[in-house]
């Protein structure tokens, strides 16, 4: 075959091609210096604003090494937002009480046990923590539950509110609900609720303490 190609039709290269075996087909990796050679022609190309330029394989590698190296970035500022965020939220203990026994006219199940409870207010929602508890657990088919109690002036209950049931072994936070004021409603009472269908407060009480301003 002579040097000059430019006469060669597409019937000429589809003969010289199926003669050609398969390890002459082999696509081998182009050496460092035609990469050089795209690469600058590339640039030229960019040079030129009215261009529109294919991307090369390394071109795209880079583009995609560069994308994942941004969107890192990006997931460790959120994540730093979310955390500093959540460290500028306001929390604030606002009042506690002590929880006590009484052993005349409360329930027996509580002669043993201990707690506090911490008013929390979190950016204007409030909330009562039971904290440094030592609790019992009821009987089967019986919950403990958390009250807030408003008292008349002879320290009778007035009206309450229950704010949830209680996990003795992890009491954790009880929200507050919505309209009542826990500077009217500021006892808080834990007792015990059989599961009788019955919302009201069974009677049982087992810790009961006022809340006092920190």
């Amino acid at each position: 075959m002579g040097d000059d190609r430019r006469g060669w039709s597409d019937s000429d290269v589809e003969a010289v091609l199926g003669a050609m075996g398969a390890d002459e087909l082999e696509l081998l990796d182009p050496p460092d210096e035609v990469w050089d050679g795209i690469a600058s022609a590339v640039l030229t190309e960019e040079s030129r604003p009215d261009t529109v330029i294919a991307m090369g394989p390394q071109r795209r590698l880079r583009r995609i090494i560069l994308s994942a190296a941004a969107a890192v970035v990006l997931i460790a500022v959120g994540v730093t937002l979310v955390v500093t965020l959540g460290e500028d939220d306001p929390v604030q203990v606002v009042a506690t009480a002590e929880l006590a026994h009484d052993p005349v006219v409360f329930d027996a199940l509580g002669a043993e046990a201990r707690a506090g409870a911490d008013l929390v207010d979190h950016d204007g929602r409030q909330s009562i923590k039971i904290v440094d508890a030592s609790l019992p657990t009821p009987e089967a088919g019986a919950d403990l539950e958390v009250w807030l109690i408003q008292p008349d002036d002879e320290g009778n209950v007035a009206d309450l509110v229950s704010i949830g049931l209680l996990d003795p072994e992890d009491p954790g936070s009880l929200d507050i609900p919505t309209g009542y004021d826990p500077g009217v409603y500021f006892v808080v009472d834990i007792s015990v609720e059989p599961r009788d269908g019955d919302a009201g407060h069974s009677g049982r009480s087992i810790l009961r303490g006022p809340l006092q301003d920190v």
